[in-house]
């Protein structure tokens, strides 16, 4: 069934590593987890890694509230990890945060409640699946598909779509197999940069002289 989304922020942090810097990123992974389980906020994280490329990751995570986001943003290992990422390891990467306005399992025959907004150019819908669902989307979307593989479970994907209102994406989940799906999550992306692009970026703290 549908479950209340009231008090859950999506996170999407998908990162291109330099050529052979991957290990670098895994590193930080490693060292940051410890600090990231004394974070209460954090209700949800699974990492990935892209089909398109073999080489792309992503790292999704579901979090109780913007200010939990801001809180883990916040800690010093966190910031120690991002900005040698920046400089060093990361060739580009975009971080995407919005409240979920729905979310539907794969037993779920409901449609989108009348109370969402009726039309975003900032939605965000992420299909999770057992096998790959390239072949159930839209030609209309095959320019802004992403499709990736989970790192710990070979047989579950995450493909993140672009719906042009509540309508495409009602179109898109109900268009997947069900045998295929196991869960679909619309979000409204309330920020969205990246290593280029600053507009809706986090104010940078001023440089100690």
């Amino acid at each position: 069934m549908s479950e209340n989304s009231d008090a859950v922020v999506g996170l999407f942090f998908e990162v291109t590593p330099q050529p052979g810097h991957s290990v670098h990123y895994f590193s930080f992974v490693e060292k940051l987890k410890p600090e990231l389980a004394r974070y209460e906020g954090l209700l949800w994280l699974s990492r990935y890694r892209a089909l398109f490329d073999g080489y792309s990751l992503l790292s999704h995570q579901l979090w109780d509230s913007e200010q939990s986001i801001e809180n883990w943003r916040k800690n010093k290992a966190h910031r120690l990890a991002q900005t040698a990422g920046i400089k060093t390891h990361f060739k580009d990467y975009r971080i995407r945060i919005g409240k979920r306005l729905e979310s539907w399992l794969v037993d779920d025959k409901s449609e989108l409640e009348s109370c969402s907004p009726g039309g975003s150019s900032s939605l965000l819908l992420s299909v999770h699946s057992n096998a790959p669902v390239i072949d159930f989307i839209p030609e209309e979307y095959s320019s802004s598909k992403i499709s990736y593989v989970d790192l710990a479970a070979s047989k579950q994907f995450i493909t993140l779509l672009k719906p042009n209102d509540l309508l495409h994406a009602r179109a898109l989940r109900s268009g997947i197999d069900p045998d295929t799906i196991d869960k679909a999550e619309l979000f409204l992306i309330g920020r969205n940069y990246s290593m280029i692009e600053r507009d809706q970026a986090p104010p940078q703290k001023p440089q100690k002289k």
